[in-house]
């Protein structure tokens, strides 16, 4: 049985492909799991924001105040998280999400400007 030039040239590449993705640094496991969790924060915070005219100023104050708290707690493992080399999730984080308030801080800034003008 003779091996074709197609069938080494098929060969070395897969083996090249398997050493390729053999020496490719392995990613922090934590930075996928933050962005997850983050994206779920953000979905519940905007989906709570277009129900509020379905609720009384309590419950939607105190359901604000979880989600914030759950934030602080997410923001606080991103402080504990060690980004490496991955230079766009440390900028996600540190340029933009943790710069910045975010839409749950400045809804519950709002809550507070309006009970405080009343």
């Amino acid at each position: 049985m003779k091996y074709s030039g197609f069938q080494t040239t098929l060969c070395h590449l897969c083996f090249l492909s398997l050493v390729f993705a053999a020496c490719k640094k392995p990613v922090n496991p934590c930075i996928p799991l933050l962005q997850q969790r983050d994206s779920a924060l953000i979905q519940r915070a905007d989906s709570l924001m277009l129900r509020r005219n379905e609720m009384t100023l309590v419950p939607y104050r105190t359901a604000l105040e979880q989600l914030r708290a759950e934030e602080k707690q997410l923001f606080a493992e991103v402080d504990n998280c060690d980004f490496g080399k991955d230079l766009q999730a440390w900028n996600y984080w540190y340029r933009g999400r943790l710069k910045f308030p975010s839409k749950i801080e400045q809804e519950l800034q709002r809550l507070e400007r309006d009970s405080a003008g009343k």
